[in-house]
């Protein structure tokens, strides 16, 4: 049997040392590890020295640390040097130090070297060690040196680097030297150069602070023991030498980016062997050479220091024997017998200090990793096991103790079992070591507190800033560790004398409550202020430990210890009645307190003492609202001052009974204090007194009442007065003061009479009226009474006695007579001014029961509106006039008159004061206007006196009513261009018409066109015109143009000129302009035009460019006008170019006297006897559209072949060639070039058509046109020389050829002769070209010829079966006819069935083959990108610049005025405000008069946007412009972005059925699209935009606007 095989496992060293390297992430973590050792060495000096390449070579001078090169760190100590043991461990990973004292643990501290060097160096004792890396293994070689005090570790860098942040780097080492038990100095060097130095210092307390005895001492499972607490200060001293503050947070140089190497702590693989990336950059910051001076006062140095207390506490460990020994297995030494357990405070002085010097300059002693903690700042204090690691404390304190870190050293391991544990109570140590710091500062801020009842704000600082101290957040990595040690500060005191802030100072919690606003008003027990809560709240304090809410027991206390004042009283018996109150009656337990609580109650109040215990009644709600403050009271009574805020639930909560009005009264009679408060002798009282018993009276039952009328019947109490001599009477000697008309009884005051004390008094007896008779009698004779008497005496009487007194003419008026009550008016000073008859009375108020009475059986108040016009516009009386205006503007107006005034009544009423033509006079309401500058037309205006008040109140308008205006230029125009241009301009600056009215405008003669234009200045005369009629001169037509004999020109300025073309005066004459004066009179047309036939043409083609948006009325006119000119042959004759020449002789024509010239041998044969179209395609093609008929289609033909030659192989290969080829050549054209049945025609059926050929073959032509002239070349037949020629009978066409061979061109021209009504000579070189080349020929010249003889097949197919076969025509918008839309039956879209009126429309549009099944690969392409590119959202940034009409187009160049970019500049349109349609923006021209008309905006609007979901595009990239002087412009595309007119929209869909609306802009819209993708209007284009169109068309016919056009049943 063989041995085993037994392999060594090999280990990677160089990997090994990256992967441990790597849990290592905080910067300079290799100066943390050395200065660690060195302390653990007992090292008092540690010194950094950077070398740099230039060493000593400086001379003296200061180097560059923003771009100072360093290749080698080197580290010293004068700790106890390397023994053989230390030489031996160094060169073992993972062998810490033994020593249960030291820190290291788990022996990776040194190797942390290799994160910055490959071949560290440790010099000890005369001893060199040099650790290199072969290959990936680790070696060491031993050397001697020199020997000195001195262990040196040098480290030569991987790659040169710029020298560290030396700030940043100080303020590391001022951390990690916090909790160092030996290192006290620490110096950094550039070569020889002292660039910083930190010295720490540290001073113990006097003796110990005592450990009171509810603390407890052990930790949670007894492991640790503290035996004493002792408190030392410690001091950190920092000075960097001159320019060294590199790195700060508020550096002034900039520091460069080297070009290779950097800091190699700052590098991504600072702990790999990887190759470092280039990243050493520094942002500049501000002020440092400044900042360093003020700092330090010196020029070459820079001091800071830090202060702060460091609680130690002496712990002793007494491990359980399993806990021993697993953390000696875990840590390789054993446990130390005791240790101390340290932990920072900074107060609050030294807190602020480091705040503000990091507000300023930068604190060394802040920042990530910072000495000194900011509260609730981003870098909290952490746990240190001898150095800082990445576990945070959660509080404000860094703590120092033996815990077991994790490998790295980032945090404390909380998760082995037997460390965590250790760990554990080791934080319990911190937890109370945090608890005894906590109460130590506390007491020192109660110490020092001067008075605990008044608050100080600077001790409330220092006491908040200890709490803040020790609130514990979460802390990280691990959030147990601040858990921990937040349970252990609350459980190491058995005690419940917890320190808290309060409004009294520092008082345990168990004594401080809750604040409430219900007790604050009477308790003085200290509470917690409102705005200290989130403090209380964030401590979470445990529930032994709370703050609680007020008791009753703490209520009975309070009240029972002292006399409450008045507020406090009324406070404490608020809180009573609003906790129970609302809760029923009281139960027993309830009783029982009520019962203790007014046992011990006592106040002042009204300057006697009250008892509770003694109180039995209090006064309700009602009453407290009547009586006054010093009313007397039964003793029984609770004052009102103490239940002021009280008033629901006081029976139920107090046991008290309501005080009565009785009970009151009662004690007035029988004990009256004094002589003020007695009712029979104070009359202010008495009346007092009444008044409450009348506010009350209502209340009352008859029992009542009836007792107190018993009690107070026998008593003088009533005060009257008998010609204001004052009286104390018994109530049935008393009147009411109605009943003394003649002023001679005792009446009550009027002062004391309301609804409740009237009824009080007539129920005790006091009397109310005499009889009517006397009262009739006394007022027929006597006239010392006024109105107001009577009215009021009525006012109680019977209704018979009103009625017979108001019909009697007993009322006095303003001039001594006696009148019926319905001729008065009222006694007010407007009416006196007025002149009207007045009522007498001493005074008038409208708003007394006495005059509302007299108003309402007849007085008038104030005069109608009928009546007061006429006064304010008479022209006698100017007193009442200005009166009758003044009441008009007055208040009385606003509420009397307004409603009634309505001024078309009174337009005609000349009572308006105002201004005409200079002069101050009365100006009816319509003809004057708030705004003086009316006055330019003619109009009234207001004066500068006149307020905007008044204005508003007579409804003055600040202008005319348009129609006024329209009266106005109807009536009188100007009648001079001054005084035009003042109107016009003046009425664009106010913009007062709307579209319609501007219609209306355009029609009225109101611009004044000189008329005599030879005469002088002074007699020149001025005819009115409409401005429809007129154009605005300009620059483009010189005095002598043709357009100035045609057309009238006005100029008056530009604002006049943009009101006239808001009237309808365009800039130019357009096509219809000049199309009008032609009809009017062609001869004379022509005449202006000098009788020259070019000036004539060139209006000729304007009218051929625009002509297509011209209404249908106008074409029909011009085709029975003789405008078109025609060409006849002359004696010149033609010209070997087919042109006619100068002889030639021109006649305006009709259309029907006038042909196209499409077959130039044939205008050759019969030029002299007929008038030709001007031989250019844009005329030939207008004629056409004018149903002016071509030449060829007048052209007989007579064809006499021959005798046939039977089986000619000529004719039969011409017949084989034309199947084969002639669908080709037909494929290129549209159906409305075929002659009828010629598009489909059987080429290959022989019953349909053949080729014959034939020796001989005459042929001869004849011109076969009515309104042919007399010449002689009209009359007869003319034989020509032809090789081929068809003949067509009864569906058979037969082409002759002659023999030996017939030209290709005869053949072609024959053959376009019979498919084509009219042809023209490229279209028969085309096919004479297709015969006369092969088919592989065709191919190669990009011909597709297998499809179009596919599709051609197709086609015949569904022919023969009856079907509608697509045609080849491109699709396009189209009207559906009134018949369309009724002549049919309703049908279904959604059931299946034949033939649909959608199914029909559609086949109007699908005319090309090509459209059914797109195949090219690059229309697919172009869709999808024209949809990618549409589906954006749209803006200005788009550089695609789209629509553009440049040289390089395909060859179907159109006439594309409808959709074209150039006639509106993008600089042209102005966005609209507000005025958008969804995502849909709105554009109008720059200076358009005219707003935008809404309703039409909106509704385009909405078409676009729907539209633009068809599309599935973007509906920011749609917009509508409004261009209101061109309606042929549909839009254009810029950028991408597409504009639609809504001009055009206006003119063509505003009352049309939207579906067509759709239908039409659905075009437009695709027609755009296309433009995406190529911006020429040519075959590509027109390819494109026909895919597009039939894409969508389901998704159009989807609109329900378009199934109701052809009567689809909606979804």
């Amino acid at each position: 049997m063989c041995e085993p095989e037994v392999t060594a496992v090999e280990v990677n060293q160089r990997d090994l040392v990256d992967k441990v390297l790597a849990r290592y992430p905080e910067e300079f973590t290799v100066f943390r590890e050395l200065l660690q050792n060195a302390d653990d060495a007992g090292a008092k000096n540690f010194n950094i020295v950077f070398e740099s390449p230039r060493g000593r070579a400086s001379n003296g001078t200061t180097p560059d640390l923003n771009s100072a090169k360093v290749f080698k760190w080197v580290v010293k100590n004068d700790g106890v040097q390397f023994e053989p043991a230390d030489w031996k461990r160094l060169t073992k990973i993972a062998e810490g130090n033994p020593d249960e004292r030291k820190i290291g643990a788990f022996g990776v501290g040194f190797f942390s070297v290799f994160s910055v060097t490959d071949k560290p160096i440790v010099r000890s004792k005369g001893e060199m060690r040099s650790i290199y890396y072969d290959k990936d293994q680790l070696f060491v070689k031993k050397e001697e040196c020199d020997c000195d005090k001195w262990t040196v570790i040098e480290m030569e860098l991987k790659q040169e680097s710029t020298i560290p942040r030396i700030f940043e780097l100080t303020r590391f080492l001022v951390t990690s030297v916090t909790f160092l038990t030996r290192v006290e100095h620490v110096e950094i060097f550039l070569d020889d150069t002292k660039l910083s130095r930190l010295t720490k210092t540290r001073k113990k307390a006097s003796q110990s602070i005592a450990i009171s005895q509810h603390m407890d001492r052990k930790s949670r499972d007894g492991t640790m023991t503290i035996d004493s607490v002792e408190l030392m200060s410690q001091e950190v001293n920092v000075i960097f030498f001159r320019d060294t503050l590199v790195g700060g947070p508020k550096t002034l140089a900039a520091r460069a980016e080297p070009e290779e190497g950097g800091n190699p702590a700052r590098l991504k693989n600072f702990f790999s062997m990887e190759k470092t990336p280039k990243s050493n950059g520094i942002t500049a910051a501000p002020k440092v050479a400044a900042a360093a001076s003020e700092a330090s006062g010196s020029e070459s140095s820079v001091q800071f220091s830090a202060k702060c207390s460091i609680y130690s506490a002496k712990v002793t460990v007494s491990a359980k024997p399993n806990l021993e020994k697993g953390l000696e297995s875990a840590t390789k030494k054993k446990l130390p017998k005791d240790f101390p357990f340290e932990m920072v405070f900074f107060s609050k002085d030294e807190h602020d200090k480091q705040s503000q010097e990091e507000a300023g300059f930068g604190s060394v002693f802040r920042g990530p990793q910072g000495f000194c903690p900011q509260l609730e700042a981003p870098h909290p204090p952490r746990i240190f096991i001898g150095q800082s690691t990445a576990q945070t404390t959660g509080m404000a304190c860094h703590m120092s103790g033996r815990f077991i870190p994790t490998v790295e050293r980032g945090s404390i391991d909380l998760a082995n079992g037997h460390v965590s544990k250790w760990n554990e109570e080791l934080l319990y140590v911190g937890g109370f070591l945090a608890r005894i710091a906590y109460e130590s500062e506390m007491n020192k801020v109660k110490d020092a507190w001067p008075t605990p009842s008044k608050q100080n704000a600077e001790q409330l600082e220092l006491a908040l800033y200890a709490m803040k101290s020790f609130v514990f957040h979460t802390s990280t990595p691990d959030p147990k560790v601040s858990q921990i040690i937040n349970d252990a500060f609350y459980a190491c005191s058995k005690s419940d004398k917890f320190p808290f802030i309060s409004d009294q100072g520092i008082r345990y919690t168990k004594d401080i409550r809750l604040y409430n606003h219900q007790f604050a008003h009477f308790m003085r027990t200290p509470v917690l202020p409102a705005e200290q809560r989130p403090i209380w709240t964030s401590m979470t304090l445990p529930k032994h430990l709370q703050i609680g809410p007020y008791t009753f027991r703490d209520v009975v206390k309070e009240l029972d210890s002292r006399w409450l004042s008045e507020s406090e009283m009324t406070a404490c018996l608020r809180w009573w009645s609003t906790s129970l109150g609302s809760h029923g009656p009281l139960d027993e337990q309830q009783k029982r307190c009520r019962d203790e609580l007014l046992k011990v109650g006592k106040t002042h109040s009204g300057g006697k003492e009250v008892r509770l215990s003694s109180i039995s009644k209090f006064i309700d709600g009602r009453m407290l609202n009547i009586r006054r403050p010093d009313d007397p009271l039964p003793d029984d009574t609770i004052p009102p001052a103490l239940i002021q805020s009280v008033t629901f639930w006081i029976p139920e909560v107090f046991g008290w009974k309501e005080m009565s009005i009785i009970h009151w009264i009662r004690h007035l009679k029988n004990s009256p204090p004094d002589r003020a408060h007695d009712i029979r002798h104070t009359p202010s009282f008495a009346q007092h007194v009444l008044s409450v018993l009348g506010n009350l009276w209502l209340s009352l039952d008859e029992n009542s009442r009836s007792e107190v009328r018993e009690i107070l019947e026998d008593m003088n109490c009533i005060p009257t007065t008998i010609s204001n001599v004052p009286y104390m009477k018994r109530p049935k000697e008393a009147y009411f003061p109605e009943a003394d008309v003649f002023r001679d009884l005792p009446i009550v005051r009027q002062d004391l009479l309301d609804y409740g004390t009237d009824q009080a008094l007539q129920y005790l007896g006091v009397q109310k009226r005499c009889d009517i008779e006397t009262f009739i009698s006394k007022a027929t004779s006597n006239d010392k009474w006024n109105a107001m008497d009577l009215a009021r005496y009525l006012i109680t009487s019977a209704q018979e006695h009103v009625t017979r007194v108001m019909g009697m003419e007993i009322f006095p008026c303003n001039n001594n007579e006696r009148r019926h009550i319905k001729e008065l008016f009222a006694s007010t000073e407007t009416n006196r001014a007025l002149k009207l008859h007045v009522i007498n009375c001493d005074y008038w108020d409208s708003n007394t029961q006495e005059a509302l009475f007299l108003i309402r059986h007849g007085l008038h108040e104030y005069p109608s509106i009928e009546e007061l016009i006429p006064i304010a516009s008479s022209e006698d009386d100017h007193a009442a006039r200005r009166a009758a205006f003044a009441f008009l503007c007055g208040p009385q107006y606003e509420s009397y008159l307004e409603r009634q005034f309505d001024p078309s009544k009174f337009s005609t009423f000349a009572f308006i004061p105002g201004v005409r033509d200079g002069k101050n006079c009365q100006i009816p309401h319509g003809e004057v206007f708030s705004d003086p500058n009316w006055k330019v037309l003619g109009f009234g205006h207001l004066s500068d006196q006149f307020s905007k008040k008044n204005i508003a109140k007579l409804k003055i308008r600040d202008r005319p009513t348009a129609e006024k205006l329209f009266q106005v230029l109807q009536s009188t125009p100007p009648k001079d261009p001054q005084t035009a241009k003042n109107w016009f301009k003046f009425l664009a600056e106010k913009g007062v018409f709307s579209a319609g009215e501007f219609e209306r405008i355009a029609e009225l003669k109101i611009v004044p066109v000189d008329v005599s234009s030879e005469q002088p200045q002074s007699s020149k005369s001025y005819e009115p015109v409409a401005p429809r009629e007129c154009f605005l001169k300009s620059e483009s037509y010189s005095e002598d143009h043709f357009y100035q004999r045609l057309f009238k020109f006005v100029d008056f300025g530009p604002s006049a000129n943009a009101f006239l073309k808001a009237c309808g005066v365009k800039e130019r004459p357009e096509c219809i302009d000049v199309l009008r004066v032609l009809l009017k009179c062609p001869k004379t047309f022509l005449k202006l035009a000098g009788d020259d036939h070019e000036r004539y043409l060139t209006e000729l083609r304007l009218i051929a460019v625009g002509h297509k948006s011209l209404p249908r009325k106008i074409h029909e006119e011009m085709r029975t006008a003789s405008i078109f000119l025609g060409y006849r042959q002359g004696k010149g004759g033609i010209g070997r170019d087919g042109y006619s020449h100068e002889a030639d002789e021109f006649e305006l024509c009709k259309a029907d006297e006038v042909l196209v010239a499409d077959d130039m041998e044939s205008r050759r044969t019969f030029g002299d006897c007929i008038f030709i179209a001007p031989q250019e395609e844009l005329l030939e093609k207008f004629y056409s559209e004018m149903k002016v008929k071509s030449l060829s289609s007048c052209i007989k033909y007579t064809v006499e072949p021959g005798k046939e030659l039977l089986d000619a192989r000529s004719a039969r290969d011409l017949l084989n060639s034309i199947i084969d080829k002639i669908p080709i050549f037909l494929h290129e054209f549209d159906e409305p070039r075929f002659r009828e049945g010629m598009r489909l025609l059987r080429w290959h059926d022989d019953n349909q058509f053949f080729v014959r050929a034939c020796r001989r073959l005459d042929v001869t032509k004849r011109l076969d046109f009515p309104n042919a002239t007399n010449g002689l070349q009209g009359q007869k037949a003319h034989p020509t020389e032809l090789s081929a020629e068809t003949q067509s009978k009864d569906g058979l066409h037969v082409l002759w050829i002659k023999e030996p061979k017939a030209d290709s061109y005869d053949v072609a021209a024959a053959l376009c002769r019979l498919l084509f009504s009219t042809y023209k000579k490229n279209d028969v070189l085309s096919l004479m070209t297709i015969l006369d080349t092969d088919v592989n020929v065709l191919k190669r010249r990009g011909y597709d010829v297998d499809r179009i003889l596919s599709e051609y097949r197709e086609n015949l197919e569904k022919a023969e079966h009856g079907e509608n076969p697509c045609n080849g025509a491109p699709p396009g918008p189209v009207q559906a006819s009134p018949q369309d839309a009724s002549s049919e039956s309703e049908s279904t879209c959604d059931k299946p069935e034949p033939v649909s009126k959608f199914t029909k429309f559609l086949h109007r549009f699908r005319k090309d083959p090509r459209l059914g099944q797109i195949k090219l690969s690059e229309i697919e392409n172009s869709i999808e990108k024209v949809k990618n590119i549409m589906k954006e959202e749209g803006g200005d940034n788009d550089s695609h610049i789209s629509n553009r009409e440049q040289v390089g187009g395909g060859k179907k160049q159109k006439n594309v005025a409808y959709c074209d970019e150039k006639k509106v500049a993008k600089t042209d349109l102005e966005e609209c405000e507000g005025q958008h349609v969804g995502q849909v923006k709105v554009w109008k021209r720059k200076g358009t008069v005219l707003g935008v008309p809404s309703k039409e905006r909106e509704a385009f609007g909405n078409i676009i946007s729907n539209l633009a979901t068809v599309f599935s595009i973007n509906q920011t990239r749609c917009h509508v412009f409004y261009h209101g002087e061109d309606s042929n412009l549909m839009g254009f595309n810029r950028n991408d972005q597409i504009f639609f007119g809504l001009e055009h929209y206006i003119q063509n869909h505003k009352d049309a059925p939207a579906g067509k609306a759709y239908i039409d802009w659905y075009y437009v819209m695709a027609h755009e699209m296309a433009h995406v993708h190529t911006p020429y209007h040519d075959e590509h284009h027109e390819l494109l935009f026909q895919a597009l169109a039939t894409r969508y068309l389901t998704e159009l016919h989807n609109l329900p606007d378009v199934r109701e056009l052809f009567k689809c049943t909606s979804r």
